[in-house]
């Protein structure tokens, strides 16, 4: 918990744009909503309409909801990024997680963030969910879960 909240006074609330191989990097904090509708990053919308969660495992999340805590590390240029974090977002939506309860931190392609040190955090590889329940880390998915994203979810948690 520590963590997440260090994380989220020390991340500026903006981000900043770059231009890079004709693809739009995002540097900085960001919520979902930069993502959503916006025409330089097509994948986002396309993903998170197309998947299709477990509805199973997602109901097993519910009660958790409220708890939850998940901080995201990512990179607008990464292919798993652009499969995984729509994904995590039709999930985390349909559970009901409270946007507050959500930080990403978007990184260029070195893995650097311009307004937070994430070598702090031991990132490697992008995206990493860090996941946290009652202040504790519970785990992590980095790059591609295991199964699914909602099963390992669960699997993090306890919950199967």
């Amino acid at each position: 918990m520590k963590i997440f909240i260090a994380t989220f006074i020390l991340v500026i609330c903006s981000c900043s744009i770059l231009k890079n191989k004709n693809n739009m990097v995002l540097n900085g904090s960001v919520t979902q909503a930069k993502l959503v509708n916006n025409k330089n990053f097509t994948w986002f919308d396309n993903e998170y309409k197309n998947y299709q969660p477990n509805m199973e495992l997602v109901n097993q999340l519910k009660p958790l909801k409220e708890d939850l805590k998940v901080l995201i590390i990512a990179g607008t240029w990464c292919s798993d990024t652009q499969r995984e974090l729509p994904r995590f977002f039709k999930i985390a939506n349909t559970v009901g997680i409270p946007e507050k309860n959500i930080e990403i931190i978007m990184v260029n392609e070195s893995k650097i963030c311009a307004s937070f040190n994430i070598s702090v955090l031991e990132v490697t590889n992008v995206p990493t969910f860090i996941f946290f329940k009652d202040g504790k880390e519970q785990g992590r998915i980095i790059e591609k879960p295991k199964a699914t994203l909602e099963e390992d979810i669960c699997n993090l948690l306890s919950l199967m």
